[in-house]
């Protein structure tokens, strides 16, 4: 497979009606959306500064988390990575440092492997030295892109969920 060609990118109100189509796409599969895209259509700069106020004032139960948006080369929203800035104890059990999502129609082209790496970088600019990056049990997409970026196998958890939670370290210096 060739190298997928995209970029992180802050979240812009330029890419707005493709991060919206996106979200379709995610709902269609059956996963909850945050922001219901209709709102998102009248309220979109209000929602790309809550992401910024997630940086350094996160709600109450959160950490700081940096979202970046994977840009394809036309401005297409291919997915996102949420860089968490430290854990607690939540995250230290499911979630981690990294959580990224490809949007359904460009799975399976290389781009989560792309974007995990771009941000396992993102979380060394921050200081992060030993990352966390869980995944359902079952996610073998998810399993694979871990893996490929130097994902070491730590457990598998009982976190209360239907599925076990797989917990993986990309260790500093590597």
């Amino acid at each position: 497979m060739t190298q997928p060609k995209a970029r992180l990118t802050r979240p812009h109100r330029r890419y707005k009606a493709s991060y919206i189509d996106a979200l379709w796409e995610f709902i269609s599969e059956g996963r909850a959306a945050t922001w219901h895209p209709e709102i998102l259509r009248r309220r979109f700069d209000e929602y790309l500064r809550v992401l910024r106020q997630a940086e350094s004032e996160p709600l109450a139960g959160m950490v700081p988390a940096s979202r970046f948006w994977l840009i394809g080369d036309t401005d297409h929203y291919l997915g996102d990575v949420d860089v968490r800035h430290c854990l607690n104890e939540a995250l230290g059990r499911y979630g981690g440092h990294i959580g990224y999502n490809i949007r359904p129609s460009e799975r399976r082209k290389g781009y989560g492997k792309l974007i995990c790496r771009l941000g396992i970088l993102e979380a060394r600019k921050l200081g992060i030295g030993d990352i966390l990056i869980t995944c359902d049990d079952d996610n073998i997409g998810s399993r694979k892109v871990i893996e490929a970026n130097g994902g070491r196998f730590q457990d598998r958890i009982d976190n209360g969920r239907a599925v076990l939670t797989r917990r993986y370290w990309i260790l500093a210096g590597e």
